[in-house]
């Protein structure tokens, strides 16, 4: 396997945020020169993004931290690699054809014995299994759901799903879902430290022409600031990032306008959520 078909394969590993380091720093060089492992990212990152988004956010057990260093401390650990030795400089000496075939064998029998690159590499993979596995699970669901977040493969969407999972990654990252008056389930995301917000809506229906939906930021005055337009995708799942900065407190709305959109809401919001 060549150096690049072997960094191709930390994909998923790098969608999840699960490289650091050299490791990552070389990944992010590849990008740079793969625009399949750049569509890939893209891709995997949608996945991530909904299964983020596919169950409410349960507050942890008090003691979940105290169990899990528990855990920690009973179970095995990898032994440490042993220290490199110290290299010896090989002393020229005068051998004979029979002294020579013998070396040649033992060169060749010695050829199976892990080196220590080798013996780290394996170390590497053994001690991340858990974001091995996710980011398998990630890829699974992909190709069994398609582009499951209904983004395609455009620049726009690909900008809304990294503009997703930078929310979703938020530390002050939170979610509400709503029903929307009229047909189809809304679940808002946002970070008031990113001042970015998104919605994801499941069902929307299609306006006749000539109509719009319109999203909003609305402040505790009650004054509304429009943060774009969009139409239902045909998919059947909908998927906005809401313009312009969110401030703490905000009510996330969507009403129907007319086309272009209006400077003020026209209509009632056919959902609205409190961020607090």
């Amino acid at each position: 396997m060549t150096d690049r078909e072997e960094l191709h394969l930390l994909s998923g590993a790098y969608a999840l945020n699960a490289l650091e380091g050299d490791e990552k720093a070389r990944f992010e060089a590849y990008l740079l020169t793969s625009e399949e492992a750049r569509a890939e990212v893209a891709s995997l990152s949608d996945t991530a993004v909904l299964i983020g988004l596919s169950a409410d956010p349960v507050a942890p057990p008090a003691d979940l931290k105290a169990r899990l260093m528990a855990q920690i401390a009973v179970t095995p650990q990898l032994a440490p690699l042993p220290a490199a030795r110290p290299t010896l400089t090989a002393v020229p000496a005068v051998t004979t054809p029979q002294q020579d075939a013998s070396a040649e064998a033992i060169r060749t029998a010695s050829l199976g014995t892990p080196t220590r690159a080798s013996t780290k590499a394996t170390a590497r993979w053994f001690t991340r299994p858990a974001s091995i596995l996710v980011a398998a699970a990630a890829a699974v669901a992909l190709f069994v759901g398609g582009n499951i977040l209904g983004l395609s493969a455009g620049n726009e969407s690909q900008q809304q799903a990294a503009a997703i999972s930078a929310i979703v990654a938020a530390s002050d990252y939170q979610q509400a879902k709503a029903d929307v008056s009229g047909g189809g389930k809304a679940t808002f995301v946002w970070s008031v430290g990113l001042k970015k917000s998104a919605v994801v809506i499941d069902k929307l229906p299609k306006l006749a022409g000539g109509k719009t939906y319109e999203l909003w930021y609305i402040d505790t005055a009650s004054k509304a600031t429009p943060a774009g337009i969009f139409d239902a995708a045909s998919s059947g799942r909908t998927v906005s990032v809401l313009a312009g900065a969110m401030t703490e407190g905000d009510t996330l709305g969507i009403t129907v306008e007319p086309s272009g959109g209006s400077k003020t809401p026209t209509t009632a919001p056919i959902v609205a959520v409190p961020s607090a």
